[in-house]
């Protein structure tokens, strides 16, 4: 992976941790989530949201947690932003997803940890219009990936490049894609080309892993890079894979990375508990389930955790894995 280190000056606080931002109220914060995850939703990076909602009495605006107080109840509950911003997905599910193109759609259960649905929504609803949409080949390849159906994936991607041979977030998904099938030298010609595009005329001579890699930015938002430049980066800390966490949280790469970070710092409980949550949430994933079951049996965790052994003893037989 030296390939990655040296790319950028990479730049962090003396702690290698984000400089907080000042304190919101929960209103003001669920206002700024709602509108940065209208942005996820809608797959519309460095867009500024013009969404509003207004009063039914007087007319005027009025804070989203107002319109939405069940919702908004819920937000509070929960802590993981990936989960908060789903509670925001279903908002506006209601309210825009019958505007939404069918690629839009696709790239929104995918985000939300949805691949398989999205899949079908894809099969389902797909006319001639979508088949010659490059977004909708790429979103749909995105499905594949996460699934890891790498084959399909990059059938998908090339597709999406087929029809327009300059698209780059087609181009970073096939990097990925790539990188996961062991062609790393066409998957980093494919990441430096993106890159020279998009810092074409950037005056900046350091970035932030986050500024790198992050949706907002819209510069290489790749979970492999991403992992790449965070293993690469010797003052990284585990609040820094915490603050991108929440970018490629629907990436079963990034969640099993992350995972092997903490294993590798002595957090061993920390790191089988994330591989645990991921082998409910994506079983397709065999190094997530693979490697839960191994570390259970090394920590001696077996006796207390029946049930889930069961579980992971059955995926493990259904698929056909080896331990």
């Amino acid at each position: 992976m030296g390939f990655f280190a040296n790319l950028f000056g990479l730049r962090n606080n003396k702690n290698g941790q984000a400089i907080p931002a000042p304190a919101l109220t929960d209103i003001e914060l669920f206002d700024k989530e709602f509108l940065a995850a209208a942005a996820r939703y809608t797959s519309r990076p460095k867009e500024e949201m013009s969404m509003r909602v207004r009063s039914e009495e007087t007319n005027e605006v009025i804070p989203f947690a107002i319109a939405f107080p069940e919702e908004f109840e819920a937000w509070k509950e929960v802590k993981s932003i990936w989960d908060r911003r789903g509670i925001i997905y279903k908002i506006l599910d209601n309210s825009i997803g019958e505007s939404m193109k069918l690629w839009q759609v696709i790239e929104r259960y995918n985000i939300d940890r949805y691949p398989e649905h999205a899949l079908k929504i894809a099969a389902e609803h797909a006319t001639g219009p979508d088949l010659t949409d490059a977004n909708f080949h790429m979103a749909v390849a995105r499905s594949y990936f996460i699934l890891t159906k790498y084959k399909e994936a990059e059938e998908r991607a090339e597709k999406a490049l087929h029809l327009v041979p300059n698209h780059l977030k087609a181009k970073i998904l096939l990097a990925d894609i790539l990188h996961a099938t062991h062609k790393e030298e066409r998957a980093h010609e494919l990441y430096n080309e993106v890159l020279r595009i998009r810092l074409f005329n950037d005056q900046r001579k350091s970035l932030s892993i986050g500024e790198l890699v992050s949706f907002e930015h819209d510069l290489l938002h790749s979970p492999v890079y991403a992992i790449a430049l965070l293993k690469s980066e010797p003052a990284v800390t585990e609040a820094s894979w915490d603050a991108i966490a929440g970018e490629f949280y629907h990436y079963p790469h990034f969640r099993a990375a992350h995972a092997y970070y903490l294993i590798q710092k002595g957090e061993h409980m920390k790191g089988f508990a994330k591989l645990m949550v991921l082998s409910k949430e994506m079983p397709w994933f065999k190094e997530g389930v693979i490697n839960s079951y191994s570390l259970m049996q090394q920590l001696g965790l077996e006796p207390q955790m029946g049930a889930d052994k069961a579980r992971l003893e059955d995926i493990i037989r259904r698929e056909h894995w080896t331990v």
